[in-house]
């Protein structure tokens, strides 16, 4: 295959995590720094960090 061409296998982890990123920026909860860890997460684990953020990392913070 060449490396040029994206497929939907390629496209779907990668509007997965765009959606995921916009989320976490997004969120008010987090300061600096967890939004830079979850970005971490969701960026290295793909599919399973963005699930990570929608079921653990959305929720409040307790400060």
């Amino acid at each position: 295959m060449d490396p040029i061409t994206l497929s939907f296998a390629g496209i779907v982890p990668l509007v997965i995590f765009i959606i995921t990123l916009v989320s976490i920026i997004k969120n008010p909860n987090h300061g600096f720094l967890g939004k830079v860890v979850w970005t971490l997460v969701a960026f290295f684990l793909s599919i399973l960090g963005s699930i990570l953020w929608l079921i653990f990392g959305r929720g409040r913070v307790n400060r």
